[in-house]
């Protein structure tokens, strides 16, 4: 009996041990667990005051924007210093006193003027005539395909609807090779800076989607990609870094060693590039409104692009049969810009070739649109500016270049109509709003 029951002890002892053991491990995971989740909300906490800092800022700048400069000697407001040529334009925020309001107004009249009236350079040989090789235009040129987005993603679910438009871009090239789609564009805002808030990793992110598309895109630099972020300087940074000279050649060489390929030294945003005949180019045009940026640098920018394209097209021209011209740029052609775009209406009429059909392709707009309207002192029959809807809400456009065989323009058929199959430039380019899943693929070739 006493063995049995000193038994009983120690298995009783043992029992109360383990017991005790056991109780108190979930004392120090509990203790991890709180650790762990005070660290989480305190993170989640961070997040959103930067995110409410960021949506204050957007918010005062698109308010500021509004409102009429008041008269106010001692007033202060925010302006981009004017260091335009450097890591970004614009550079980093200071402040400065603001000038009345007839004098402002006064200042930026002078500006404009002053901007459409300089005239971009002539041929360096004196002419007129950029088209200087001799011969001709009885080349051959095939027919082309490019695809074209803008403004997206700018939420969580448009960026899984970019995912699906890459895939599907790539599988319709694939079993549609006879249409041959040569490269892509993206025309700015490749994020919502509210949303984002200009985070690095945002940029790799959409970076890494667009190069799951099935040729080299470029991507010309919208506001949301930099100039409406806290950090300007750093977010033209991210921008550079991931869709500048290195992002195109992401893709493999075959698909891009034949564009020619051209950057700007000073300002690599900027580019060009030809494909059978045509003329791409990238300028830097974004809508900032002028109480948050300072003059010069907003001339500068100008300037800057304004030269860009001058000189794109003197050399090109001048060694090349030039059959059309696609600019792409951001925003449209608002007042803030007017200045670019008259100088380029004056640009293009005073050349001896006159009938090369030119088009502005920019998004920063919600619907498609078609506007060939210019002031009545420039006469302009072969420009064409194409608003793109954004991207986030309808599928990739694709435009068509038709091919041209002993100097004559295959040309595609007059649009129907419909809003949906567009045709300009004399059929020499096709605007396919459809993505074109056609019946028959053949029939577009």
């Amino acid at each position: 009996m006493v063995e049995i029951s000193n038994t009983a002890i120690s298995r009783s002892t043992l029992s109360t041990s383990t017991t005790t053991s056991t109780a108190r491990k979930p004392v120090w995971l509990i203790a991890i667990y709180a650790l762990f989740i005070l660290v989480c909300l305190n993170a989640v906490r961070t997040y959103e005051n930067q995110k409410k800092i960021v949506q204050s800022k957007i918010a005062e700048s698109e308010h500021n924007d509004s409102l009429e400069i008041h008269d106010s000697a001692g007033a202060e407001q925010h302006v981009v210093s004017a260091n335009y040529g450097s890591s970004m334009y614009g550079g980093s925020i200071h402040t400065s006193r603001t000038k009345s309001k007839s004098k402002s107004k006064t200042t930026d009249a002078a500006l404009l003027a002053k901007l459409e009236n300089s005239i971009l350079p002539k041929p360096s040989d004196g002419s007129m005539d950029y088209i200087t090789k001799a011969g001709n235009n009885s080349s051959d040129f095939n027919g082309f395909s490019f695809y074209v987005i803008t403004d997206t993603p700018y939420t969580d679910w448009q960026e899984k609807r970019l995912r699906s438009q890459m895939a599907d871009l790539r599988d319709y090239s694939k079993d549609n090779p006879q249409r041959n789609i040569s490269l892509g564009l993206h025309l700015g805002d490749t994020q919502k800076v509210s949303n984002s808030l200009c985070a690095e990793s945002a940029y790799e992110r959409v970076s890494y989607i667009i190069t799951k598309g099935p040729r080299p895109t470029f991507v010309v630099p919208g506001n949301n990609d930099w100039y409406n972020c806290p950090r300007r300087e750093e977010a033209f940074g991210y921008f550079m870094n991931n869709f500048g000279p290195n992002f195109v050649s992401k893709w493999h060489s075959e698909h891009y060693v034949n564009l020619d390929i051209q950057r700007s030294e000073d300002n690599p945003e900027l580019f060009n590039f030809y494909v059978e005949g045509i003329l791409f180019i990238g300028v830097h045009m974004i809508d900032a409104p002028l109480n948050t940026e300072s003059k010069t640098s907003r001339d500068k920018r100008m300037k800057s692009s304004m030269e860009w394209l001058a000189e794109s097209v003197e050399t090109n021209f001048a060694k090349r049969v030039i059959r059309g011209v696609f600019i792409m740029g951001h925003a449209g052609r608002s007042e803030r810009n007017r200045p670019f775009f008259k100088n380029m209406a004056k640009y293009f009429t005073n050349i001896a070739t006159r009938e090369v059909p030119v088009m502005y392709l920019h998004g920063d707009g919600l619907t498609y649109v078609v506007d060939r309207t210019f002031p009545d002192d420039v006469n302009w029959d072969y420009f064409y500016d194409v608003q793109i809807e954004q991207s986030g809400f309808a599928d990739p456009v694709i435009f068509d270049v038709a091919a041209q065989r002993k100097g004559t323009v295959q040309g595609f058929q007059k649009d129907k109509g419909d809003g949906i199959i567009t045709t300009f430039g004399k059929g020499l380019f096709r605007l396919d709003q459809r993505q074109g899943r056609y019946e028959n693929p053949m029939d577009i070739v």
